[in-house]
């Protein structure tokens, strides 16, 4: 089976059509993201403190019973 010069010709026209309705959609998909992104940077601002507090106090009492460990 050969490739005819109608086929070639449908090809070309179709990926012509999808370039252009990419570039269409291309603004509002990177809208979308960047919206998602700060959302994200948002959520990531209020689980950080609180973490950051939870994060010390572990921290010390890890190093409180490494410390009887390493007395034994």
């Amino acid at each position: 089976m050969s490739i005819t010069l109608l086929e070639f010709l449908v090809a070309g026209i179709l990926i012509v059509v999808a370039w252009q309705i990419g570039i269409a959609i291309a603004p509002w998909i990177m809208q979308r993201i960047r919206g998602l992104k700060h959302e994200l940077d948002e959520v990531a601002e209020e689980i950080v403190p609180d973490s950051q507090e939870l994060g010390s106090t572990n921290h010390q009492e890890e190093s409180g019973s490494n410390h009887k460990y390493r007395n034994n």
